[in-house]
């Protein structure tokens, strides 16, 4: 092709080209550098100003009003007076005031209240121990003493599970005068104070960092940090905090507009000369161009299209596009129907009973071979393919069933290689593999193949495969010696090579592994643990008798048949579970497993798990009437002074442990707690309708050691029993 017109076309735009560009950059860069610097520290110096005043302004208030409330406060110094972490009252009114503070000032993000005597924290969110807030090193490494300095920049989070957040914050003692009892600490979210300090300005043409005393930069402008780019600084008195201001990128609107109007005049008439120019050129050197085009107008005109496009240049690319993209789709279209078609015809000739196609014909509109050599099929079924499917996306997934149908198809060794293979279904994949001559034997070695599939692929598989066949005819049946050896892979595990002539077929009698299955039912209806042995036993019988898969469900399904009947007998509760729960589960496993040890232990963890609930409902029933008698007797003999758990364990021959545990679960009170309740409400009896002395009434009630009551009554009643009697006497008097 002659591409004179194109070297024409570029020499003679280039020059002008190049005087326009240099022309412009002169005027724009050299008359207006000193204006657009001027303005530009001027607007600069003004924003950083308005964000320092704003900053400065909005910590001041906060902490003028913190220190006010510390001051004033009376909710604040009442709930630092209490001494109870549950007095609802004093810990709403002191939520309300730091609540009303938080809505005042928008940009505070959270504060909260700590009470020495206890360590307590007192927040808008919760009521805790300090050594179980989420900001107990902030309170425990910072002083208490009076100042007004807002903290740097730190992370902020009152629960672990929550996400940490950007805050400064101000700490005051309350009350300020005197003593402190406790401080406040006053959070101001990072976040709000850019929000505010950002709706001054634009920030695709300025940016605003704020530094901490630190330098600690408190937010990320995503901006370059060179010195030249800030325009404007000021260090706080008040905080200490650093404001750098400068411009983000060139505001060439503004740079437009303050071009002055000789230049803009001189500028047109710049471009109105080049244009003329382009104009006159372009008439010279079109006239190649013209005659391609008018070409490529003709051939559209006779296919009877239309041009999507004027310009020329596009034309012509589009059009060799076009043709790239028409040739590449119909190769690949041809592709995509030969896999088809291939999947199809082997579906066909694999499953299709009834008259066999014809093999050279059928092989002829596949692409393939036509003589029929010596073969094998395999099934390759990919192992535990629900577990690692979770793992991977379905993006992911469809690649490495693409990578090992492709490795698949390239296998070979020296007995043959793989003739056809394709995906059956979303586990499984079936193929032919063909001897290399007529004359060798077909010895098939998948090992090197299942080897590389372990080592490349974050999973592993198990193949079964046919008899050696002589003619196409017998496909079929090589297809289901195949999958019937597969189906032993539930007894002999996963990652296996499992051949029809290897595996062992023997006609199992299932009667006994029926009868055990039943056996087993019984012993768990009546929470015999001797179920556990028999279903061990089970599982070893059908191993050694080398079940297919289809006689492993069916004696399976036997048993959850047998259960399914006998549920009726169970706990009402588990009734309900085992509808609700057990048996999907159960008919899950059946499903999903891939090994009769996988199938084992699951179903087994399943049946334990229920066996389990059952003994502990039957268990806690048979001990509410003896729970009941206990308490009668505590009751009765509550002055008994050996009356303890081992006492009890004895007398009604329970663990003393498992009777403090139900009788807990039964009342909702400890047995200490019961017994000291009953002998103290005998104490205040005697105390107030006798005279009798101290050491005969603590020893009437139980207590051998008269110093040992008068300890537990004071901590019951928060005086001596010679003082409630005292008090009780002169209320009476009077």
């Amino acid at each position: 092709m002659n591409r004179n017109w194109f070297y024409r076309m570029l020499l003679a735009y280039t020059p002008v080209f190049f005087i326009i560009i240099l022309i412009l950059f002169f005027i724009f860069f050299q008359v207006l550098n000193d204006q657009s610097k001027q303005e530009a520290l001027n607007i600069n110096e003004s924003l950083a100003g308005q964000a320092y005043r704003y900053m400065d302004r909005s910590l001041k208030e906060i902490n003028h009003r913190v220190l006010r409330e510390s001051l004033n406060n009376k909710s604040f110094q009442q709930f630092l007076n209490e001494q109870d972490i549950a007095d609802v009252p004093v810990n709403l009114e002191a939520y309300k005031a730091m609540r009303e503070l938080k809505i005042n000032y928008p940009i505070i993000d959270s504060a909260y209240l700590v009470r020495f005597s206890d360590d307590t924290v007192l927040s808008l969110s919760t009521i805790t121990k300090v050594k179980d807030y989420g900001d107990h090193l902030f309170i425990e490494n910072t002083p208490t003493q009076h100042t007004s300095h807002w903290t740097d920049l730190r992370l902020f989070r009152e629960f672990p599970k929550q996400k940490e957040k950007a805050v400064v914050s101000i700490k005051r003692p309350v009350p300020f005068y005197g003593k402190a009892k406790g401080f406040i600490v006053v959070n101001v979210s990072v976040r709000e104070l850019k929000k505010g300090i950002h709706e001054m300005y634009d920030p695709e043409v300025s940016f605003v960092r704020l530094t901490d005393k630190s330098g600690t930069e408190l937010w990320n402008e995503d901006v370059q940090k060179e010195k030249d780019r800030v325009l404007t600084r000021f260090t706080s008195d008040y905080t200490g905090w650093t404001i750098e201001s400068g411009l983000s990128k060139s505001n060439l609107a503004r740079v437009v507009d303050s071009v002055r109007l000789l230049w803009i005049i001189i500028s047109f008439l710049v471009v109105v000369t080049g244009i003329i120019w382009f104009i006159y050129i372009t008439k010279k050197a079109y006239k190649p161009l013209e005659q391609l085009v008018g070409k490529i107008h003709a051939g559209l005109l006779r296919e009877q299209l239309v041009p999507a496009q004027k310009n020329e240049f596009t034309l012509i690319a589009q059009t060799l596009d076009q043709m790239m993209e028409q040739s590449n789709r119909y190769h690949q279209v041809e592709d995509e129907v030969l896999v088809l078609r291939r999947k199809y015809g082997f579906n066909k000739i694999l499953h299709e009973k009834g008259t066999f196609p014809d093999w050279e014909e059928e092989m002829d509109k596949l692409g393939l071979p036509q003589r029929f050599l010596p073969s094998i099929v395999f099934l390759l079924e990919i192992d535990q393919y629900g577990e690692w499917t979770k793992k991977l996306n379905t993006e992911k997934r469809l690649q490495l069933k693409a990578e090992l149908e492709k490795r698949a198809s390239e296998h070979a060794n020296d007995g043959g290689a793989v003739l056809w293979c394709g995906w059956e279904n979303e586990d499984r994949l079936v193929g032919i593999m063909q001897a290399s001559t007529e004359e060798m034997n077909l010895s098939p070695n998948f090992a090197p193949f299942k080897n590389m599939i372990m080592d490349s692929f974050p999973f592993t598989v198990t193949i079964g495969f046919s008899r050696v066949i002589t003619i196409p005819e017998d496909l079929p049946k090589a297809y289901d010696e195949a999958e019937e050896a597969l189906t032993y892979k539930a007894v002999l595990g996963l990652d296996q090579l499992i051949g029809y002539e290897e595996a062992t077929f023997t006609e199992a009698d299932i009667y006994q592994q029926l009868k055990l299955a039943h056996e087993i039912v019984i012993a768990y209806r009546i929470s015999d643990n001797s179920w556990q042995k028999h279903y061990r036993k089970l599982f070893e019988q059908m191993k050694q008798a080398k079940l297919r898969k289809d006689e492993l469900v069916h004696i399976i399904n036997f048993f959850i048949f047998y259960l399914e009947r006998e549920r009726h007998l169970f706990p009402e509760d588990i009734q309900e579970k085992w509808n609700e729960q057990v048996l999907p589960r159960l008919a899950d496993q059946l499903e999903h497993f891939d090994t009769m040890d996988e199938l084992e232990q699951n179903i087994f963890t399943i049946l334990d798990e229920l066996a389990k609930e059952i003994i502990t409902l039957k268990q806690a029933k048979s001990y509410d009437k003896v729970l009941l008698e206990i308490k009668e007797y505590i009751e009765s003999h509550f002055e008994n002074v050996d009356l303890s758990l081992d006492h009890l364990s004895e007398l009604f021959d329970i663990r003393g442990k498992y009777i403090s545990k139900l009788f807990k679960e039964q009342f909702g009170e400890k047995f200490v707690d019961f017994l000291t309740r009953i002998r103290m409400e005998h104490a205040e009896e005697l105390l107030k309708t006798t005279n009798k002395p101290i050491v005969e009434i603590s020893k009437q009630v139980g207590y051998i050691s008269p110093n040992s009551f008068t300890r537990v009554f004071r901590k019951r009643h928060g005086t001596s029993p010679g003082e409630y009697r005292k008090l009780h006497n002169k209320m009476d008097g009077s």
